[in-house]
């Protein structure tokens, strides 16, 4: 056995420089309103490195279009700046409420840059969004390196994708190399360990050399530090892939990886007969080794164990290896798991034993198993001070009500004086005895933190062999929750009521407790209390209409829809444009709509069961003469400037029945239905997009900016959701009358949740998915990273982990070639979340091994997908019997799934 050695010591799987850069995450759609609340943040962690001075935390996220940076103080801060790369310096002057962008080089205010202020808990949060225009760096991408300095903290910013992953680090680790069969060769790599979170994959290219491309042997094998890799840990490719001769090929064989003939390694992805279809690279394989990389020296072993009568030499190039921050690792360790299984089935009870009483100063004690805790609420007087009974300012009036999994409690609020009347409200406990929390879904490491999710207005702390947790009800105070932990206390806010004068409002939330420190029992009571659990009937898949689909034949047209078994197919507004952009608004009722008639005629014939959606969006409008024509819809910003969605064709607009705006909005609607005759509307942001608030007229009657600190009145602003709510409901209904509709983002309102249409939330970061927790739990998949069919499988897996099933996005690269896991996710009631599973009426659905059932004697029958998503028609898993009940009994290794549909009571 030849042996080389490769020591590089300079160049290491560490990101190289003094100290370690900053992995800052791309901000998908809707981009962050800058408005200083931080509500938006709570998917984006704070960095350690991110380190401002004391008592001050930084994050930043990123856009094309701007650097965006939230700033949190624990004091009030005047002055700080700010330089992003090598030239350009600014100063935000902070006063009050209001900031001031000056120039540090020359002196001036700067224009074209987004900041706002907003008091918190005795310090400010601050926003602001750089456009990169300003700054001179000139390439904004994945991998882009980024000098940030803030204060006194400077550091280095790589730009990532919205996972905190997406960045590259190469290691060379062998330029070529010759193998005869047999033969064995060994190099010696030094690296560090991968940093949690992070992939290692050991990527080259492989050929058996042949003076023409004539198919492929099994051949090349592969060890590091004594582990022999199989075809499991195979992690740019699926384990079989159809070729262009329509025969599909294995790219693995055990621990033998497929090796192609041919004379060099690019000339079988041309082949016209071989070649592999969907972009799937012939000779350049990638293995995920994270598991098997240490720090210090790491053995990789190369070997030609091609079987008589190949006889081949076996060529390799370019051998790295690559970390790939943040990204998931795919390497399996181990088989399906052995010994007993968990047993999983649906709570039938839906009844918690628990205690609650009400004492003076609005304090409610709850009690579960022994333990109790006091969840006390106060109230903001004008004056600055706090209080918990009668004031001369307002009433308040308390209702208690105990159901079977919840406290819901009702607080009455009646103006007295004749001016707009700030009231904060706290519901808080102290933080004794928590082990794990969850703020608006998403578990918080640090046991602290602050959300404004009205998708998910929830706090949860899990204790001692207990839980507890808050959701608020009413439309009002789910969209000005805020769920905290800090300061000792855990609980829920509204620090946005403004009451009008005379007014009555009744703030309306419950309290939950669970027998169980778990956040999904907690979440499923909460969905069975606001009513979510209805049937999602089908399959989405977006499917656009124009020229580069007029151009798929029928087989083409049929398998895409087909193998995403869609029972609703949404055409874009990609084509045609309207004056070089997406139609949004108006404009689309200015464009010719033959293409989207053309396609849907075709696809009926072909898929008459197919239901051919038309994307509608409410908010955004492009039309040049929009903001003198809809003037008094225009959405205002603080600063009192028009928003936009990031770019400033991208206007954005508050449709009502009393403006301008929505009355001509609303002539879409019939333009899809009627002229185009789509059978229903996907309806993108249907809620509000970007910007949760309109500064300006009308006013909602409840929402203003409230001084934390003093407990004054700032200024009045309106919920976009709440002032367009009657227009959108009408809109909805006349929808619904006439066929589907299909939501992006859950209904923040009861009067839309009631209409109970399917809601998905986009995945661009994955943990969205908690964003659909309280409706319908759909995660569409991640247009940013699903390239291929095997890459959308594996959203469906993480998708699972959050407890949601799946619609298809991507339409031009994601071309299945069979059917996935999501031929048997619908129609589909869900019972409960899970993480790993979601237990629906008429089927489970599962990433996981377990014991799985509905508590009864029903008939099971399983489809069980592996790896690269194609379903294995002889996977065992049998039928257990316990008690009179049935389960199936699954054992699969890592990245399989399986769903399991609900038959016939056996006998």
């Amino acid at each position: 056995m030849q042996r080389i050695t490769t020591l590089l010591l300079a160049l290491l799987l560490s990101l190289p420089c003094a100290a370690a850069p900053v992995l800052v995450r791309l901000k998908p759609d809707p981009p962050i309103a800058v408005d200083g609340a931080l509500g938006e943040w709570a998917a984006i962690p704070p960095d350690a490195a991110l380190a401002g001075a004391e008592g001050q935390s930084i994050r930043a996220a990123w856009r094309q279009e701007a650097l965006f940076i939230a700033v949190q103080t624990n004091a009030p801060v005047s002055s700080l700046p700010i330089a992003v790369g090598d030239a350009f310096r600014l100063r935000l002057e902070i006063k009050q409420n209001a900031v001031e962008i000056i120039d540090e080089n020359t002196g001036l205010a700067v224009a074209g840059i987004q900041a706002a202020v907003k008091l918190q808990s005795g310090g400010q949060q601050l926003e602001v969004a750089i456009p990169w225009a300003l700054t001179g760096i000139a390439e904004v991408k994945l991998g882009a390196r980024v000098h940030l300095a803030i204060g006194g903290a400077a550091m280095e910013l790589v730009l990532a994708d919205a996972s905190g992953g997406g960045v590259e680090h190469a290691l060379p680790v062998v330029d070529k190399l010759a193998l005869p069969r047999d033969a064995k060769q060994e190099t010696t790599v030094q690296s560090e360990a991968p940093a949690n979170g992070d992939q290692v994959v050991l990527a080259l290219s492989a050929r058996l050399d042949f003076p023409q491309v004539a198919g492929y042997a099994a051949s090349l094998m592969v060890s590091i530090n004594g582990q022999e890799l199989s075809q499991n840990e195979i992690a740019n490719k699926p384990m079989r892939v159809r070729a262009r001769s329509g025969d599909v090929y294995s790219m693995g064989a055990g621990k033998r990886f497929s090796v192609y003939y041919a004379p060099d390694f690019t000339s079988a992805d041309a082949d016209p007969h071989y070649g592999l279809t969907g972009g799937v690279p012939a000779c350049r394989l990638e293995l995920d080794v994270t598991p098997w990389i240490v720090a210090g020296e790491n053995h990789i072993l190369f070997s030609n164990g091609a079987s008589a009568p190949v006889d081949q030499v076996l060529h390799l190039a370019d051998v790295q290896l690559i970390r790939r921050a943040g990204a998931v690792s795919r390497a399996v360790k181990g088989e399906a798991p052995q010994g007993p299984l968990e047993q999983y089935a649906p709570d039938s009870t839906h009844q918690t034993e628990f205690l609650h009483e009400a004492s003076a100063g609005n304090v409610i004690r709850i009690t579960v198993a022994g333990q109790s805790k006091d969840v006390a609420s106060r109230f903001s007087k004008p004056d600055g001070t706090w209080h918990s009974d009668a004031n001369p300012f307002y009433t308040h009036r308390r209702e208690i009500t105990r159901e079977a999994e919840a406290l819901i409690v009702r607080d009455t609020f009646v103006n007295l004086s004749g001016a707009p009347m700030p009231i904060l409200q706290r519901h808080e406990w102290n933080t004794e005895g928590q082990e794990k929390l969850w703020l608006a879904g998403l578990e918080q490491p640090d046991m602290q933190g602050s959300a404004l999710m009205a998708a998910n207005p929830t706090t949860f702390a899990a204790m001692n062999g207990w839980g507890l947790g808050l959701v608020a009800l009413d439309d009002v105070s789910r969209i000005h929750a805020r769920n905290f932990s800090e300061n000792g206390v855990t609980g829920m806010a509204d620090e946005q009521l403004v009451l009008a004068p005379g007014k009555e409002y009744t703030a309306e939330w419950a309290i939950i407790p669970v027998l169980q420190p778990s956040y999904w029992d907690f979440i499923n009571a909460a969905r069975r209390l606001v009513g979510a659990n209805f049937t999602i009937d089908g399959g989405f898949a977006f499917f656009r209409a124009g020229p580069l689909t007029d151009v798929w034949s029928d087989e083409e047209t049929v398998n895409f829809l087909r193998f995403k078994d869609a029972k609703y197919s949404c055409a874009t507004i990609d084509h045609p444009l309207y004056e070089g952009h997406y139609p949004h608004g108006t404009a689309f009722q200015r464009i010719n709509h033959d293409n989207f008639r053309q396609a849907f005629e075709r696809r009926r014939q072909l898929l008459p069961k197919v239901q051919n959606l038309v994307y509608f969006h409410c908010f955004i409008d492009v039309i040049a003469e929009g903001p003198e024509r809809f003037a008094d819809a225009r959405l205002l910003l603080g600063d009192g400037t028009h928003g936009s969605y990031g770019q400033a064709h991208d206007r954005i607009y508050v449709p009502t029945h009393e403006n301008s705006f929505g009355p001509e909005m609303a002539k879409s609607i019939g333009v899809i239905l009627d002229e185009i005759s789509a059978e229903g509307v996907y309806w993108d942001e249907h809620q509000y997009s970007r910007y949760l608030y309109h500064y300006g007229e009308p006013w909602d009657g409840v929402s203003g900016d409230i001084d934390t600190t003093t407990f004054q009145l700032r200024g009045l602003k309106s919920s976009v959701t709440l002032i367009s709510e009657a227009w959108r409901l009408d809109i909805a209904k006349r929808i619904l009358d006439r066929g589907p509709l299909i939501g992006n983002s859950p209904p923040l309102t009861r009067a839309m949740s009631a209409l109970r249409f399917p809601c998905f939330v986009e995945t661009g970061s994955i943990t969205n998915c908690v964003q659909a927790h309280l409706y319908s739990p759909i995660a569409l998949g991640d247009h940013l990273t699903e390239e291929r069919e095997e890459d959308a499988y594996g959203t469906m897996l993480a998708a699972l982990d959050y407890g949601c099933v799946y619609h298809w996005y991507n339409d031009m690269t994601v071309l299945p070639t069979h059917h996935h896991l999501t031929r048997y996710m619908f129609p589909i009631t869900p019972m409960e979340l899970h993480e790993g599973y979601i237990i629906g009426e008429e089927r489970i659905v599962t990433n996981r091994s377990g014991l799985f059932g509905w508590g009864d004697a029903a008939a099971h029958e399983t489809h069980v997908f592996d790896q690269s998503g194609r379903e294995v028609p002889d996977f065992i898993a049998p039928t257990v019997e316990r008690s009179g009940k049935t389960y199936t009994e699954l054992r699969m290794p890592r990245g399989f799934s399986a769903a399991i549909l609900r038959r016939a009571t056996a006998g």
